[in-house]
C-alpha cells in the first residue's frame, strides 16, 4: 500500500503576468524547497513585468517626441527627449526636424 499523496496549485499574480502550476506532491517534499522555488517563481515575473514596463515607457516617450516632431514643435521634441535623459532620441528628433525644414 502506498502512502497518500497531495497534489497541490500555486498561482502567482504580479501586475498584469500571472503564472499557475500543478505539482503532484511526493513524500520527501521539502517545505524549505518549495518556498525557495516560489521565491524564485515571483522575482523571476516581476522581472519580465519591470522589463514590459521600461519598454512601455521607451515606446510612449517615441510616440510624445514622434507627434511633436509632426506639429512642427521640434524644439520641444529635442527638450522631451533631453528630459527623459536619451540623448539619442533627441539627436534623432534634431535630425528629423532638419530634414522637415524646421528648427
Amino acid at each position: 500500500m502506498s502512502p497518500v499523496v497531495a497534489q497541490t496549485a500555486t498561482c502567482y499574480r504580479l501586475g498584469n503576468v500571472s503564472s499557475c502550476g500543478i505539482r503532484q506532491g511526493t513524500v520527501g517534499d521539502n517545505p524549505a524547497e518549495q518556498r525557495y522555488s516560489s521565491f524564485n517563481e515571483v522575482e523571476r515575473l516581476r522581472d519580465k513585468n519591470e522589463a514590459r514596463e521600461e519598454v512601455r515607457k521607451e515606446q510612449s516617450l517615441r510616440e510624445e517626441v514622434g507627434s511633436q516632431i509632426a506639429e512642427g514643435q521640434c524644439a520641444e521634441a529635442r527638450k522631451t527627449a533631453l528630459r527623459a535623459g536619451d540623448f539619442e532620441l533627441a539627436d534623432k528628433a534634431a535630425g528629423m526636424c532638419e530634414r522637415q525644414g524646421h528648427r
